[in-house]
């Protein structure tokens, strides 16, 4: 085939690539000045018969039409022709001078989280375009990246337009087209897997490529909590509580879990970007002390403590339930409500103004552990200070690695991925105590209170 004139216009340079499908190569346009470099794809039908070639000619013109229409974004290769020679067919288009993504993906080496952010910025700005043309890409990977020579953005190729008409028309020829897979082994979401692919897949796959370039791992390497599905990456990174659960979204096992359209990411992204920028202005966080044990028993009588001792450990735990509801804001949001909020009941009170209705409800249930008359980490810090003064202990101090992965499970079951990360909190955070506090904490998470009594059951059993 090389050197070959296709539509007495393009002369094969190079072979890019062979499959079922048919081939790619490299040619260049004799018809322009300079003789343009240009990618050509070829589909050869598995049959030649009338009713067959029919059929091919129609899908192949209706998917080179919606590649003409994508072409007009300025990320997306420009289609320049389509034809039919030899009962054979062809795709023309634009040939885009730079390098791939993966060239900048190399093993143990860690992206920055502003360059992450750039790059599923603008990801998603083209995603959010073919997704508009209904349009599901299918196999996004570092390879269907290039990084543009002139100006450094990122280009999206290989629409798989010609490997999405051979599979329509083995259909028709009577073969199995849906065991057809397009995409790439760990880059591919399970519902893509199962030829069912939706526009969210692309945004997993995407997902994938930026844990990726976070943790210097590719994606068949990655850890997988054997429960639930779950991609387990964050122990792997540098990476802020605010990514890393944007990330995690993005590549949650059920699609329906995932962000629903790339327009979605895009705007919890802005958000991200803008609190970033003000952390950068020197926006400090307030300042907590740890009230003295003493004064445990001083506080006043209905027990809210004020948010000027409110612990650090439970400034924490707030800020990871605000995240839930409000997304990568919660920091910013929980400072400056924080800021000035007299106590804890006020506090509450404040952060719920900015939720919805029923979640104004939901949030106030997982935050109920502030307003108990002695906080369950209050009472923990007691027990630690009694042990670390040698006093005695009423229960024995048995967490083994066991249970503590069996509370990972119990938790996951009642309330998702999220438990991994808050039993390692508990872990990290609770000192040395028995497993029935231990247990009674991490109920505290639960939102619904039966739910979270039978977990204390299941697991004190």
């Amino acid at each position: 085939m090389l050197g070959h004139l296709l539509d007495g216009r393009y002369q094969v340079l190079q072979v890019l690539g062979r499959g079922g499908f048919g081939q790619t190569y490299i040619a260049q346009d004799t018809h322009r000045p300079g003789f343009p470099k240009c990618v050509v794809k070829h589909l050869k039908p598995v049959t030649r018969s009338p009713e067959f070639l029919e059929t091919a000619r129609r899908l192949f013109t209706s998917e080179a039409e919606t590649l003409e229409q994508l072409g007009n974004h300025d990320q997306i290769p420009r289609l320049l022709a389509y034809f039919e020679e030899n009962q054979e067919f062809f795709l023309v288009q634009e040939f885009i001078q730079g390098h791939t993504l993966k060239a900048e993906l190399f093993p143990n080496q860690h992206w920055t989280e502003e360059k992450v952010i750039q790059l599923l910025q603008q990801m998603l700005g083209i995603l959010q375009f073919i997704h508009s043309h209904n349009v599901i890409h299918r196999d996004i990977k570092p390879d269907n990246i290039i990084r543009r020579q002139q100006d450094g953005k990122l280009v999206l190729i290989d629409f798989g337009a010609v490997k999405q008409v051979q599979t329509q028309l083995l259909t028709v020829a009577g073969q199995m087209g849906a065991t057809i897979i397009i995409g790439t082994p760990g880059y591919m979401s399970t519902e893509q897997g199962q030829g069912k692919p939706r526009p969210n897949s692309d945004i997993y796959s995407l997902g994938i490529i930026g844990i990726q370039s976070l943790t210097g791992l590719h994606p068949i390497n990655f850890e997988e909590d054997p429960d639930t599905g779950e991609i387990s990456w964050q122990h792997q990174a540098n990476v802020s509580s605010e990514l890393a659960s944007v990330l995690s979204k993005m590549v949650l096992h059920h699609f329906k879990q995932r962000y629903q359209s790339a327009a979605e990411v895009l705007r919890v992204l802005k958000d991200l970007d803008t609190n970033t920028k003000v952390e950068a202005q020197s926006l400090q966080p307030p300042s907590f002390t740890q009230p003295p044990q003493a004064s445990l028993s001083q506080q006043n009588s209905i027990g809210y403590p004020p948010a000027s001792i409110l612990s650090a450990e439970n400034y924490n735990r707030l800020e990871t339930i605000l995240l839930e509801f409000v997304g990568p804001v919660a920091s910013r949001l929980l400072r400056q409500v924080a800021a000035s909020a007299p106590s804890c009941e006020e506090l509450i009170s404040q952060l719920a103004l900015h939720l919805r209705g029923n979640q104004q409800i939901n949030f106030k249930k997982k935050t109920m552990f502030l307003l108990e008359k002695s906080t369950l980490l209050q009472e923990l810090s007691v027990k630690s200070e009694i042990k670390s003064n040698n006093l005695p202990s009423q229960e024995p101090q048995v967490i083994s690695d066991s249970f503590v992965h069996q509370c990972e499970r119990e938790l996951a079951d009642l309330i998702g991925p999220i438990a991994r990360f808050l039993v390692q909190k508990a872990v990290r955070s609770s000192g040395q105590i028995s497993r029935a506090e231990f247990v009674k904490v991490l109920a505290s998470q639960i939102p619904e209170p039966q739910k979270a009594l039978q977990f204390q059951q299941r697991l004190m059993s």
